[in-house]
């Protein structure tokens, strides 16, 4: 029940294969069967996209098991970004001031996890590329990634590439040395977050509120806005700069932010 973002398997476009999926595909489906609802007064599929997007395009938390170290106030580790995949990789540098980040405690508090509730961009949904789930290579789908090096890398320039690195697929280090540069690399995982297909989804659930509104209520719409609320708080990440600098900063070396500046 997963759709492909192309019937085609030979695409240019964000993604590099057809027969992947991405998390816009799932936020115009959940969009269309919206207006579905509101054409037919059905709303059953609504919430059959809507847990189908949860089930497969928000990486569960066995896929990010370890968010509870996570540290706020040390959040990221600054890599500069080059125009050029030629450029890479780019040498991480912990001599760089970061910020920290002021909404993980509120959302640990108010949902009582540390698992992030937003979709990973890309999903191989046939395991095109053979690296399964969380590195056992056969599960179908798998999360996978592409762009790492810069605007100007193209879809086609790209080195795709598990998104649960196990060190089992390319070099001693897997695909991680390609992309920064380190003195030594661990396993880990990582996923993209597209914050314009989540705030798609989430718009989607507004209007399905109002036209469900306009047909005297559904207890299906009612119960899909608690998520598309939650899957808004989280979506506050976008708003802030990579490395929770204060907005609008053009140097590096410009101290770290430490609220909403």
């Amino acid at each position: 029940g997963i759709p492909y973002h192309s019937i085609e398997t030979l695409i240019v476009e964000a993604p590099d294969y057809g027969h992947e999926t991405t998390s816009e595909a799932y936020s115009y489906w959940i969009w269309l069967e919206a207006v579905y609802g509101k054409l037919t007064g059905n709303w059953e599929p609504l919430k059959t996209a809507w847990e189908n997007m949860e089930k497969y395009m928000i990486p569960q938390h066995e896929d990010q098991p370890t968010n509870n170290f996570y540290d706020p106030s040390s959040p990221a580790t600054y890599a500069p970004e080059w125009n050029l995949p030629d450029y890479y990789p780019s040498e991480l540098d912990s001599s760089v001031p970061v910020g920290a980040d002021p909404i993980y405690a509120e959302l640990r508090s108010t949902y009582g996890t540390s698992d992030i509730y937003g979709m990973h961009w890309l999903l191989d949904v046939d395991n095109w590329y053979g690296y399964g789930s969380r590195g056992d290579g056969v599960s179908t789908p798998s999360y996978i990634n592409t762009f790492q090096r810069g605007p100007q890398e193209s879809c086609w320039e790209t080195v795709p590439h598990p998104s649960w690195e196990e060190f089992k697929w390319g070099g001693p280090n897997g695909f991680l040395d390609l992309f920064t540069g380190d003195a030594s690399y661990a396993k880990q995982w990582r996923y993209t977050n597209a914050p314009d297909a989540d705030a798609r989804a989430i718009q989607a659930l507004y209007w399905a509120k109002v036209w469900a509104d306009q047909q005297g209520g559904s207890a299906i719409v009612d119960s899909l806005l608690a998520k598309g609320a939650m899957m808004g708080d989280y979506l506050r990440y976008s708003f802030f700069d990579k490395y929770f600098k204060p907005l609008g900063t053009t140097s590096p070396r410009t101290p770290g932010a430490t609220g909403y500046d």
